[in-house]
């Protein structure tokens, strides 16, 4: 199976992969770890897909895809941990001042599961 491992730029894909069914639905849309605490809270329905697809315009953007051909069929969120809540959060223990990245969350769309997908999309970050 051929995998390209894309920037998550293309919004339509990041909701494909990590979107509600429905745009009021309160879901992660993998904001815990990318926005503070407070913020992320704050964020309902909608909202919370408008500012991913203010974070996919960014540079760099708030993760990657795969994709098999033109379907898109996994997902990993990926930033400068020093731009993620890890940075500041009280219970996770802060080690070092290393310029690293983290990556946090992993999906891979049913029906393409245990093909490797989520290898691809660490292999690209790493």
């Amino acid at each position: 199976m051929e995998i390209e491992v894309r920037p998550a730029t293309v919004f339509e894909d990041v909701a494909a992969l990590v979107g509600p069914k429905r745009p009021d639905a309160n879901v992660c849309w993998c904001l815990s770890y990318r926005i503070g605490a407070k913020a992320n809270q704050q964020l309902r329905g909608p909202m919370r897909g408008d500012r991913v697809r203010e974070l996919v315009g960014m540079d760099p953007p708030p993760g990657v895809l795969a994709y098999h051909g033109d379907e898109v069929v996994g997902w990993a969120a990926v930033h400068p941990r020093a731009d993620t809540s890890f940075a500041t959060n009280k219970r996770i223990p802060h080690v070092d001042d290393l310029d690293v990245w983290s990556v946090w969350c992993f999906r891979v769309r049913p029906g393409h599961r245990k093909q490797g997908i989520v290898h691809h999309l660490l292999g690209r970050v790493s």
